[in-house]
């Protein structure tokens, strides 16, 4: 091992030298391997720091024999075969046994350490290496100490193996970023290799049965590699099971030895119908292999958790018939979670889930709790039904998936989707998006979706119910609860998606008396396909809604009458009402009645309820308020529109009925904020309103306009707003349209083109 430079008074001395160019200067002392050296030299993890390295050190000889200081020197030469480098370094005066290095260190940086003591006269001991200087350790500041010699993997063992794959771990090296894992038959000189492995251990599929294979594993800090550690393992032989399922005993034995141990390229088929009535079944963590259902039924299930914990593989083409009572939060009566692929799987087992209190993040499907694949061609028909004895928060509820951050295509749900308690519990501190916490998510087929989230051609016709009945018994804010047809919490796309089902939804107080007063918001938002984007990312602005229809009914009754719920025959709450919003309705219809109902304080519209781009929509529908809050508003297209988004090309038609003063009952818009808005071109409203008499801001383009400063303009001169129909039994004329553009039109910066006809 080669000495480090000297530091010390060096420095200053060939400083003096420099300006005696003429003169040598000669350095008294050096080493003097009779005195005393450092008896012992650590890494003190504790008091470093993220730059700075802190070590200590015994030297009670040392301070004896008069040391007067110590000198503690790192080096960056990874190797040591040139450890000449140590500019980084200290000088500690004796008897202090303790010194950071701190000038220079950076943090996930390497270094080698050693210490020596220095005497009078400029001599000075032995060093002493952190480690030793055959065997040194390495310093990694913010992760700790290791020795220097980058080791190969130990302990490399098989820790699954089967006929067609092995399962192979090891012990983690110190500070390794990455493993390589290579393999090959024993006969064979080829190595198949698998880089920038972060995990200890790894699988290997599709071997061949009773093969002997050799697999080597090896390090990776950066470009260095340790060397392999090397192992032979032979495969299983065939189990001898019959993957052509056909009798109970048989899907028994699957689930108990196959499907644990399968791997990607395992394959089972069921050959019949399978009764599992009084059989019981084990638990599988995990299956990766294939199951081809051939469109037969396991019939007679009464589970408690689901068939498969994790589903990474493939189940089609599959029935599932019985009832299920979870005990697993997280639940679906084919898959818990994962990312495998379901295809033509159909569930009609009956789901009921009942809890005291539901605080703990709670997943309950049909067919899979929290799906992250491709789901596709599946339908639930079974009942699920939620119940809690008190509050609920972190919930999601759906007949095809509670959770969804894969794909979705042609599936659809005909089973009651039910979710009962007594209040929704206070939604804790943090963002919208705290996603660990957030309000109940329950829609016919998905019912929070994800980053990742996309579907098409998916429908309900089960009909959704979400009721509370002691809102008041929750002292605080709870915001938003999200309830839909299709997809309750929204991201991504969603195309050509339907609801024919009924949407109920009631949450009210003991007394029915309104919940008012700061902080006690109590936000839903329902619509026919989507609930909205609330928790769709920092943006909430992720999805499109594109040739979406509904023709389900919505029956919305509420006790909260402090903030804004909203209710959509397509979507409830688009996204956020912030220009930078993208969350779009495009080419939607909706003809589906809703029904408002109790004290609360809602934004109605027949395509969304709340603010977002709508185009290309069209809405013929009843919307009838028998109760509502008179802040409320309403219209056929958009309940209340804010912002510059895009509203074009609409058509708005219907009756509404309501039997209560509202603030604003509009043909295309019951509401406009007050921003900035510039649209409206090729817009018609074709509607007929009944209301009471206190209720007065009526308008066939906008029920009530902001009186805000901000300009607003509606249609052009050569695109007008059309509009005709009836208002309290006044038909719209050509002579008369322009009183009924908007119920408190004309407004100062507001300007609407419109004209009388279709």
């Amino acid at each position: 091992m080669k000495n480090y430079k000297t530091f010390t008074l060096a420095a200053c001395l060939l400083a003096i030298a420099a300006c005696e160019k003429e003169k040598e200067f000669v350095i008294p002392g050096g080493l003097d391997a009779s005195m005393p050296a450092v008896a012992t030299f650590a890494y003190d993890e504790a008091s470093s720091g993220s730059s700075a390295a802190a070590f200590t050190w015994t030297a009670d000889q040392a301070i004896a024999a008069g040391a007067t200081s110590f000198t503690v020197e790192l080096s960056t030469d990874y190797t040591l075969d040139n450890p000449t480098n140590a500019s980084k370094f200290i000088i500690v005066d004796a008897p202090s046994t303790s010194g950071i290095v701190s000038k220079g260190i950076k943090k996930n940086e390497f270094y080698y350490a050693r210490i020596r003591a220095n005497y009078p006269g400029y001599y000075f001991s032995n060093w002493t290496y952190l480690g030793s200087a055959t065997d040194p350790m390495v310093v990694c500041v913010g992760k700790g100490a290791m020795n220097a010699k980058f080791g190969a993997p130990a302990n490399l063992q098989a820790l699954n193996v089967t006929d067609v794959s092995v399962k192979v771990g090891w012990d983690a090296v110190a500070f390794a970023e990455t493993y390589q894992f290579e393999y090959k038959p024993a006969s064979s000189g080829d190595w198949t290799s698998v880089s920038e492995i972060t995990a200890t251990s790894y699988e290997v599929e599709g071997l061949v049965p009773l093969t002997s294979y050799d697999v080597r594993v090896r390090a990776y800090r950066g470009n260095e590699a340790s060397e392999y550690s090397t192992l032979s393992v032979t495969t299983a032989e065939p189990s001898g099971f019959d993957p052509a399922i056909k009798t109970p005993d048989a899907f028994v034995e699957f689930l108990t030895s196959e499907a644990p141990a399968a791997s990607s390229v395992s394959e089972y088929t069921l050959e019949a119908d399978i009764d599992l009535s009084g059989k019981t079944l084990p638990a599988v963590e995990s299956f990766k292999g294939v199951l081809d259902g051939k469109g037969h039924s396991v019939k007679g299930l009464a589970v408690k958790a689901p068939l498969f914990t994790e589903l990474t593989g493939t189940v089609k083409n599959l029935v599932l018939e019985g009832t299920a009572t979870p005990e697993a939060k997280v639940f679906g009566v084919l898959a818990g979670s994962g990312n495998g692929t379901i295809t033509n799987v159909t569930n009609k087992v009956a789901v009921t889930y009942a809890a005291d209190a539901i605080t703990e993040e709670t997943l309950i499907a049909g067919i899979i709790g929290n799906a992250g694949g491709e789901v596709s061609g599946s339908t639930n028909e079974g009942a699920i039904s939620v119940t809690s004895a008190s509050g609920i928060v972190n919930l999601a509820v759906g007949g095809v998936a509670a959770k969804g951050s894969g794909s979705f295509s042609n599936c659809s749900n005909t089973g009651k989707v039910s979710v009962e308690s007594v209040y929704c519990s206070i939604r804790k501190s943090g963002t919208i998006v705290a996603i660990p916490d957030y309000a109940p998510c329950v829609a016919g087929v998905v019912g929070y979706a994800l980053e990742g989230f996309g579907m098409n051609d998916c429908s309900n016709s089960g009909t959704v119910v979400f009721k509370n009945s002691a809102i008041d018994k929750t002292d605080g804010a709870v915001e938003r609860i999200l309830v839909a047809g299709v997809v309750a919490a929204t991201y991504g796309s969603m195309t050509k998606c339907s609801n024919t089902g009924k949407i109920e939804i009631e949450t009210i107080t003991s007394d029915r008396a309104a919940r008012t007063g700061s902080g006690t918001s109590y936000i839903v938002c329902a619509g026919g396909i989507a609930g909205g984007d609330y928790y769709a990312g920092a943006s909430q602005t992720g999805t499109t809604l594109s040739n979406c229809t509904n023709s389900g009914e919505i029956v919305f009754v509420s006790d909260a009458a402090n903030a804004n719920s909203t209710v959509g025959g397509i979507v409830g709450w688009p996204g956020v009402e912030g220009q930078s919003s993208v969350s779009t309705s495009d080419n939607c219809t909706n003809t589906g009645k809703i029904t408002v109902d109790g004290v609360v304080k809602v934004r109605v519209g027949g395509i969304a309820g709340g603010s977002g781009h709508i185009k290309n929509c069209s809405n013929d529908s009843e919307i009838v308020i028998n109760g509502a809050n008179n802040a409320s508003v309403a219209a056929f297209i958009c309940g209340f529109h804010t912002q510059n988004h895009e509203f074009v090309n609409n058509v708005a038609k219907g009756k509404m009925e309501a039997k209560c003063k509202i603030d604003g009952a509009g043909g295309l818009i019951g509401g406009q904020g007050n921003q900035a808005i510039e649209s409206g071109t090729g817009c018609k409203a074709n509607c007929i309103f009944t209301t009471t008499s206190e209720t007065t801001n009526i308008g066939l383009v906008v029920g009530k306009f902001s009186t805000g400063a901000n300009a607003v303009v509606l249609g052009t001169a050569s695109d007008p707003i059309k509009i005709k129909g009836t208002v309290n039994g006044t038909e719209i004329t050509a002579g008369n349209y322009e009183s009924y553009i908007g119920g408190n039109y004309p407004v100062a910066n507001k300007t609407v083109f419109a004209a009388f006809g279709e």
